[in-house]
C-alpha cells in the first residue's frame, strides 16, 4: 500500500506547490 501510495503524495505535495507559482508568475490576460 505505501509502495503506490507514497508517490502518490508527492506527486500531490509537488503539483501543490507548483500550481500556485505557476498562477503567480503567468501575467493575467485581461
Amino acid at each position: 500500500v505505501w509502495k503506490n501510495f507514497l508517490p502518490l503524495t508527492l506527486a500531490l505535495t509537488i503539483w501543490f506547490i507548483s500550481f500556485p507559482i505557476s498562477l503567480l508568475l503567468t501575467p493575467p490576460i485581461s
